[in-house]
């Protein structure tokens, strides 16, 4: 009989770590700070904003591909080399120079973003279905009832 004792000292253990997790995982501060992001989240992270994100980023391609097309163009008709037509751009309208240089770069990180968005849209509406501000109580309350059940069980006495 003394293995039904040890089995309750180490289920008594699973208890008091059940009870410890909230505070070892600072969970009552990063729960709420879970479920305040979620709910910030929450109107962004649907199907039909995904597929929004997704028709902007195409015409984002398309306006990258007639701006391709449109600054030959334009410095033809201004008379001046390419070089000089953006080294004009960059001395007038260095903001316009800077996102024109990104143009790839940010159209390769959006859809990065919104790939990620995409695959992740029903993940993310699973999990904000959890109670992100009561979890830690669930660790708390689990762990307590798992201590007094195992307490119970080793203040019985054995039959032996």
């Amino acid at each position: 009989m003394k293995s039904n004792k040890l089995v309750a000292v180490l289920i008594l253990l699973v208890g008091v770590a059940l009870i410890a997790a909230p505070f070892a995982y600072k969970m009552f501060d990063r729960a709420p700070a879970g479920a305040d992001m979620m709910a910030d989240f929450e109107p962004v992270l649907t199907r039909d904003n995904v597929t929004t994100f997704q028709g902007h980023m195409e015409t984002f391609g398309g306006m990258q591909e007639d701006m391709n097309k449109m600054l030959p163009a334009f410095a033809q008709q201004m008379g001046v080399t390419e070089e000089q037509l953006n080294q004009m751009i960059g001395d007038q309208f260095p903001a316009l120079a800077t996102g024109m240089e990104q143009m790839d770069t940010m159209g390769q990180d959006f859809n990065t973003v919104i790939t990620v968005m995409d695959a992740n849209v029903e993940n993310f509406q699973k999990a904000n279905e959890l109670p992100m501000r009561t979890m830690p109580w669930f660790f708390i309350i689990a762990g307590a009832a798992v201590v007094v059940l195992a307490g119970i069980q080793l203040v019985m006495p054995s039959k032996s």
